[in-house]
């Protein structure tokens, strides 16, 4: 005699396992913000600078050095400040935000998903209004290939953040419940 068949249990799913240290996809993420604030660090002011001169925004001869030369030296410095001050603002945000994400903290991914959304919305953006600019000119490639390789590091941030493991990170707040669990015996590395 067979035993007879039991539904199968629809009840609330099982609560997942602890994790007892950070996921890779988290590791991941947080080396992307890190290479991230270290370019914004080395290249952000120059390419913030040469991106807005090549854009349609900023003309050079809307600062007037011909006529009056200090008033185009106290325009262009405006514009410099206000470059390098984003500039700041950006590598002090995506510092504090690789910090938090290695910390398990929710609105640490949620603010860098966001951040990386928006990354990615205006390089495609840039990219777009570059080429419909050049309209029957032939494509500059280098451009292309910059604007891609740019946008790699907030696209594999974006990857890493939506993996279950990291979700999972996020959901059990890092490294808080181990620490109520009391001191954890030493565990073997990978082998």
């Amino acid at each position: 005699m067979t035993a007879p068949l039991t539904p199968p249990s629809f009840g609330s799913p099982q609560a997942p396992d602890l994790l007892l240290r950070k996921p890779g996809t988290v590791t991941c993420a947080q080396v992307m913000l890190w290479l991230q604030f270290s370019f914004l660090i080395c290249c952000g002011a120059g390419t913030g600078l040469t991106a807005l001169f090549w854009s349609p925004v900023v003309d050079v001869e809307d600062f007037e050095f011909g006529r009056d030369f200090s008033e185009g030296v106290e325009d262009f410095a405006a514009v410099v400040t206000v470059v390098i001050a984003a500039t700041i603002a950006a590598v002090i945000l995506f510092g504090v935000l690789a910090v938090k994400i290695g910390a398990g903290r929710r609105w640490a991914q949620v603010t860098t998903i966001a951040v990386m959304l928006l990354v990615f919305v205006f390089g495609f953006l840039g990219l777009y209004t570059g080429f419909e600019e050049q309209t029957g000119a032939p494509v500059d490639g280098s451009r292309l290939v910059g604007t891609l390789a740019g946008l790699s590091m907030p696209l594999v941030t974006l990857l890493c953040l939506f993996t279950g493991s990291a979700n999972q990170w996020f959901r059990q707040r890092g490294r808080e419940p181990l620490r109520a669990l009391g001191p954890m015996p030493p565990y073997a590395p990978y082998r």
